[in-house]
């Protein structure tokens, strides 16, 4: 027998760790390149986590599209003033309520949602122009969708929050379109939004992306958009305008109770500082060029400011932090997104007896969230596939970038 060669043992593990390594990768190419079957899957993993408990706030829902059939539907936020949701969202959930019997039609709700959060991947792409014909944007678009849904499984499935995953959906549409020079019809998802949750105020900071001349009719179908929605309650029954005053407790874990907010419920002018506040920066943040971010802005404000500290937030927040890694394109890992699922979202589950810590850190990351905005390079910003570029006025893309 002849002696074994020197070497020849590590070279062949050498060897077979490379032909892993090439098929893993090879594998996970192919996956990138078709992209949807893995991510459903991952979606349903991520809501079958959530089973057990699932559907915690649906009940609102469900209240609210009955109330809307009720004697009085117009006196819905006066009779309901803990609703604190959108018309639009409780004339979606009527289907699923009224015309199903309670058990199933909560069940195909909760799948719906998780499907919104499949279109809001795939708005996500569109707008930040990841396809075949950017592979790297593309390779960023998939992390940060792996990202993303475990987070979304949040809000479609554990809360059921029917109103949240609408807005965001709306208002990631109305970005496209307003992207792609359609200022006026972007005008209009961006005033859905807030008829399905009033959070989404703020984001028509974004509609200053569209020609300055056209800002004056833009503003006018937002108006006209969201008071079709809230003002036949209000001139309905004038009580409605007291559900502004709905007061919640200030959790110990928010950002108000670590700077000493006096009392135990939402002061009277967090409303107003929040969601004046979150549209001033993010105004800003499209003023600087670096719109990307201003739904990251939007939600990291929200969230600062919000006397509650819910985990279903996050989902906006994650959701914010994908649009500016892949649109940023720093590296193909999306940094920001996962910076916010690991140092807020799961602090939630891993802190939750530590309200002092969890507080610190959440306040810590969100405000220094808020300033990656501003100060990241821009050196490699994107602007979208000369396709869709060619397509825009060009008044239209000297306006949006």
């Amino acid at each position: 027998m002849h002696p074994p060669v020197a070497g020849t043992g590590s070279a062949r593990s050498r060897a077979g760790r490379s032909v892993v390594w090439r098929t893993l990768a090879g594998l996970a190419e192919r996956m990138i390149r078709r992209p949807w079957p893995a991510l459903i899957l991952w979606a349903a993993l991520w809501a079958g986590a959530h089973v057990l408990e699932h559907g915690w706030s649906w009940h609102f829902l469900r209240a609210g599209a009955r109330a809307l059939v009720s004697g009085h539907p117009l006196s819905l936020y006066a009779l309901h003033p803990e609703l604190q949701m959108g018309p639009l969202a409780f004339v979606a959930a009527a289907p699923f309520s009224l015309l199903l019997p309670e058990q199933p039609g909560e069940i195909l709700a909760l799948i719906a949602m998780t499907g919104i959060g499949l279109l809001a991947l795939r708005e996500i792409r569109t707008l930040t122009g990841a396809s075949r014909h950017a592979p790297e944007r593309n390779r960023r678009w998939f992390l940060a969708s792996l990202v993303i849904l475990p987070v979304w499984a949040e809000v479609a499935v554990h809360w059921g929050h029917l109103d949240d995953a609408l807005a965001l959906l709306a208002a990631l549409i109305g970005l496209r379109l307003l992207r792609t020079g359609h200022p006026i019809a972007a005008a209009v998802l961006f005033a859905l939004a807030v008829d399905c949750k009033p959070w989404a105020v703020p984001l028509a900071a974004l509609l200053l992306l569209a020609p300055r001349r056209r800002w004056l009719p833009v503003a006018l179908v937002w108006g006209v958009v969201v008071a079709a929605a809230w003002a036949p309650f209000i001139l309905g029954d004038p009580q409605t305008l007291t559900a502004l005053r709905f007061a919640i407790p200030i959790d110990p874990a928010s950002t108000l109770r670590l700077f000493g907010t006096p009392g135990d419920s939402t002061p009277g002018w967090d409303r107003y500082v929040q969601l004046g506040g979150a549209f001033a920066l993010a105004a800003v943040a499209v003023w600087k060029k670096r719109w990307a971010g201003a739904f990251l802005i939007v939600f990291a404000v929200r969230m600062l400011l919000d006397p509650a500290t819910k985990n279903y937030y996050d989902v906006g927040l994650v959701i914010g932090a994908g649009i500016f890694d892949i649109s940023l394109a720093l590296t193909v890992v999306p940094w920001l997104s996962i910076a916010a699922v690991l140092l807020v979202y799961l602090p939630s589950y891993a802190l939750m007896g530590l309200t002092t810590e969890r507080s610190i850190l959440r306040t810590v990351v969100l405000g220094l969230l808020v300033v990656a905005v501003f100060v990241l390079p821009l050196t490699r910003w994107y602007r979208l596939p000369s396709s869709a570029d060619a397509a825009e006025p060009a008044e239209v893309r000297r306006a949006a970038r």
